[in-house]
């Protein structure tokens, strides 16, 4: 994977791009920050925790604060802009869309749990309609070219001819499931964290490699015809204790194998690439009733995919200065303590 780089030759609008993310990364960062937006944030907190048995039942979910935090940077964002801003069409977009002067504005808003879900705070996850970047397949290996990582958004719209910008914006909570709910407001996990996900025009500077794999993938079954019904192997039990070597051979010992098909590996699992059919198949676990079973399934696609963090973080604009593309915020309300005392 490669971060962006700053010795290759750039065009015009390239250059315009990048100082157009840092502005609006500012910006960005400047509306989740400011003392307004953590008051309401806290609004959202103090109800959220006296209501907490009522969202409970209505939501019938754990996530009871998606919506209220998407209305929440949705309204300071329009308010920032207001009456320099356009309604933005296009049905393909983020949580938040606006055409502004110079840009098409697009802002995802996530939150994260950390309670069974803290890894999502520190790594970047995001929807094919959230990103316009041109990245090469990932997971090759073998004879298996890899996965297409789709990107839905446009670079540059067709009808204002203004580059589209992606940001996402994720606010960490820890929600127990039992009554206790609160943002996070530690140094351990980000409060608040910003991300500049580069425009699709950027992707050469990138070496068009930022996405590292995915977080969930598509997978075919028996409906999709006899060829791709999963096959069962064994219990996951048995299966993590072989080798390589002897998790094919129980593969093969299981299920009958077509002799064209190749073997192909990754660091966590095995399976097989089908040329005739360019399909690939690998290993997935299974629950069945108590117990985890080890099945061979065929894979359609990636589903939501996951950047190199690393490389988000370091970015340099047109004078090839450089800025934070992703900024972590710790312990948030200490800053708000400290304004109100």
């Amino acid at each position: 994977m490669s971060k962006q780089h700053i010795d290759y030759e750039r065009s015009q609008i390239q250059n315009r791009i990048l100082d157009l993310e840092e502005k609006y990364m500012r910006i960005i960062e400047d509306i989740v920050t400011s003392k307004t937006f953590l008051e309401d944030l806290k609004h959202i907190e103090e109800e959220t925790q006296e209501y907490y048995e009522i969202l409970q039942e209505v939501w019938g979910k754990k996530n009871k604060v998606k919506e209220v935090s998407e209305r929440l940077l949705r309204h300071h964002i329009y308010l920032k802009f207001r009456g320099s801003e356009n309604f933005y069409s296009s049905p393909i977009s983020c949580d938040i869309a606006l055409e502004l002067d110079d840009i098409i504005l697009n802002i995802d808003v996530k939150t994260i749990d950390k309670v069974g879900n803290s890894g999502e705070l520190n790594s970047t996850q995001f929807e094919h309609n959230q990103t316009s970047f041109l990245n090469k397949k990932v997971l090759a290996s073998g004879v298996f070219p890899g996965f297409i990582v789709k990107s839905n958004l446009q670079a540059i719209d067709p009808r204002t001819h203004k580059p589209l910008l992606t940001y996402l914006v994720k606010i960490g909570y820890s929600d127990d499931g039992n009554g206790i709910f609160n943002f996070i407001n530690s140094s351990t996990y980000p409060s608040i964290v910003v991300t500049c996900l580069p425009n699709g025009i950027l992707s050469d500077l990138f070496e068009n490699d930022l996405f590292s794999n995915f977080k969930d993938y598509i997978y075919y079954d028996n409906t999709n015809g006899v060829y791709y019904k999963p096959r069962h192997i064994t219990a996951n039990d048995e299966f993590i204790n072989l080798t390589e070597n002897g998790k094919f051979t129980r593969i093969e010992q299981q299920t009958d194998i077509p002799e064209h098909w190749q073997r192909v590996n990754w660091d966590n699992k095995v399976g097989y690439y089908d040329p005739d059919k360019k399909q690939i198949w690998w290993t997935v676990q299974k629950k069945i009733s108590s117990h985890w079973d080890i099945y061979l399934y065929a894979v359609k696609n990636g589903n939501t995919a996951r950047f190199n963090d690393a490389w988000l973080e370091e970015r340099y604009n047109s004078q090839n200065k450089k800025w934070c593309g992703e900024h972590k915020y710790f312990k948030i309300y200490d800053k708000l303590n400290e304004e109100s005392n």
